[in-house]
């Protein structure tokens, strides 16, 4: 059962990052042009890390069952 409590801690600070990203550039925080790419950049990578948990979190409930 760690794995899920693990996989559901990562999962909420993801989201947690991806919010916190995505309401700096909605805010117009951004210094220059080469930092909004590399937020971006950032957050594309949590969407990913997000996609990959939720599908490993998923195949690890489905083992349990």
């Amino acid at each position: 059962m760690d794995y899920i409590k693990f996989s559901e801690h990562m999962l909420r600070k993801v989201r947690e990052r991806q919010q916190e990203l995505s309401q700096a550039l909605a805010s117009g925080n951004a210094q220059d042009y080469s930092h909004y790419v590399r937020v971006v950049g950032e957050i594309s990578g949590l969407n990913f890390a997000e996609q990959e948990i939720v599908n490993l979190h998923s195949k690890m409930e489905e083992i349990n069952d």
